[in-house]
């Protein structure tokens, strides 16, 4: 893949020779070590976050695992059974969690060992590629790996309980053999049209990017912006004739668009919706309000939980300044930043440590290492030293995660209320994760709408309420829930609030005060719940949990 390195317009042809590579000394002893050290540090730091974090478990993980055992044990992808809403956006994820969950894994269980093999793809992808780019630059290769094991969001969503890390190992797989593609263009031979075996095996690197990308698009839909990003990179970056990029291009690109499209086709005629209904309830909202807090989220993300993206970002400024951009280090910069800009674009994300970022932190340490690869020494040895010592300050100041208040306490509540309350009951609530989870007998509104239609697509929806610019948690609509006359209401977070703290919480809750109905209809209860003994590691020192809640008494 050294034709890779080939640089764009007049630049010349970038030598290995020129470069820096981390652990160049003059004493082979000392050129062996520090590489050695490097990947040391990111393995301590990988094994520290871990540590760290191994408590964490996001309550939408619980979301999931209810479409999951539903369609396990039903064969029904709905939250509740007979009422066909997506509100998941993790496809492929739910299926192999649902497999596990048919071979009777625990569901909890079930996830880390999806994300534990994701994690692992991740960093193998990553180890291919600088492998595949760099093969003689250890120095260079034990860089990208450090910087993609040091990150603190591998670490928490590894336990997590979602998806982000099986996509980024998609996404990985589907930029390096993308590059691989690039490479084996077959334009050296002086025709422009390259030999038959170099157009054939550039195609069947084509194959594969696009199968990768398939399955990172069905994981999350969101990876479509990573192959538009990288079907234009390869158009303009590509060498060989223009047919020949245009064949490898719509390859790359045409088959994880056909599988969207047979995947949109399904959802369709299954949902009657061509986007899951989280689309609606996450990006209905106006744009203004959705970029209220996206400049503090990146900037959180990329110092605390994702430095590999400041990395990334460092070294194309770096190498840019230099003159010394390379057709690698554009191509994964169109890829990351195309997706950066989506990300702006929906508003960020409420969930921890850059979940939502996680998928394109394989091609931005392929970035910072092929950033690193071009630059001249005294330019490297200062940006590999910054980047290492990124990952060192993130690990030290980032916050450590336990398993949140939404999933602990919606856990609790869950399991008291399948006990205490009539089966079949409706309830409405916010928590939409762990409670309906650990009380399969009920049915449920979603008061936020990422599984309720009526929520989801509402139009013109005030704000009223402080959390409302929580990404996803903008939307609500007390009357369309009065309608519905629940028999149980649970407003705010897991454990419940009483109606005159609305304003401080959800739209939903602002709205139902403010109709008579609701004061008319419903007493407010109150049970104090223990802490289990088999929850207390989650949140050692919790103590009993006060439910609050509203029983409907008007026949």
């Amino acid at each position: 893949m050294r034709r890779l390195l080939v640089r764009i317009g007049p630049i010349p042809m970038f030598s290995s020779s020129e470069a820096y590579a981390p652990g160049r000394a003059s004493g082979a002893g000392l050129a062996r070590m520090v590489p050695a050290a490097i990947l040391a540090l990111g393995a301590v730091l990988f094994a520290v976050n871990l540590w760290r974090n191994r408590f964490f478990l996001h309550d939408d993980a619980f979301i999931s695992l209810r479409y999951a055992r539903n369609f396990a044990e039903y064969g029904e992808l709905s939250w509740n059974l007979g009422d066909r809403v997506e509100g998941y956006t993790n496809f492929l994820y739910v299926l192999i969690s649902s497999g596990l969950l048919r071979l009777g894994l625990d569901p909890v269980l079930a996830l880390r060992l999806i994300n534990a093999a994701a994690v692992a793809l991740l960093v193998a992808g990553v180890v291919y590629g600088l492998r595949a780019l760099f093969p003689e630059r250890r120095g260079v290769q034990a860089f990208g790996l450090a910087l993609i094991l040091g990150n603190v969001s591998a670490a928490v969503w590894l336990v997590g309980g979602l998806e982000a890390p099986l996509a980024a190992g998609f996404v990985t797989w589907g930029m390096v053999f993308l590059l691989q593609a690039m490479a084996d263009d077959g334009s050296d031979t002086g025709n422009g049209r390259g030999t038959e075996h170099e157009t054939g095996h550039g195609v069947s690197d084509s194959i594969l990017a696009g199968s990768f990308f398939a399955l990172a698009v069905l994981t999350r839909p969101d990876g479509v912006v990573v192959v538009a990003a990288a079907f234009v990179a390869f158009l303009v970056a590509a060498r060989g004739s223009g047919r020949s990029r245009l064949l490898k291009a719509l390859v790359i690109a045409g088959i994880p668009f056909a599988v969207a499209a047979i995947h949109m086709g399904w959802r369709m005629a299954y949902y009657g919706d061509l986007v899951p209904n989280t689309f609606h309830a996450k990006v209905g909202l106006d744009l203004a309000h959705r970029l209220g807090k996206v400049g503090a989220y990146l900037l959180k993300s990329a110092l605390l939980y994702l430095p590999v993206l400041a990395c990334g970002g460092l070294g194309l400024l770096a190498a840019a300044a230099q003159g010394r951009l390379t057709r690698v280090i554009c191509v994964l910069a169109t890829v990351c930043a195309a997706f950066l800009l989506y990300v702006v674009w929906s508003g960020g994300d409420h969930m921890a440590a850059a979940r939502v970022l996680l998928p394109v932190s394989g091609p931005a340490a392929l970035l910072a290492a092929a950033a690193l690869a071009a630059m001249r020494p005294p330019y490297a040895r200062g940006f590999a030293a910054l980047c290492l010592g990124l990952l060192v300050a993130a690990a030290v100041n980032a916050r450590s995660f336990r398993m949140d208040w939404a999933a602990f306490n919606g856990i609790i509540v869950g399991r008291y209320i399948e006990q205490a309350w009539p089966q079949d009951s409706l309830v409405a609530l916010n928590t939409a994760g762990s409670t309906p989870f650990f009380a399969p007998s009920h049915r449920y509104i979603d008061m936020l709408g990422l599984n309720d239609r009526t929520i989801a697509t509402r139009a013109n929806v005030p704000k009223l309420a402080r959390r409302q610019a929580m990404p996803g948690h903008g939307k609500g609509d007390g009357a369309y829930v009065l309608s519905r006359a629940p028999g149980y209401v649970i407003l705010g977070g897991a454990e419940g609030i009483a109606v005159t703290e609305a304003r401080n919480w959800f739209l939903t809750g602002v709205e139902l005060s403010q109709l008579p109905e609701f004061s008319e209809c419903y007493r407010k209860r109150t049970v104090s719940l223990e802490v289990p003994a088999d929850m207390a590691r989650f949140r050692p020192g919790a103590g009993p949990i006060p439910f609050t809640f509203y029983v409907r008494v008007c026949v």
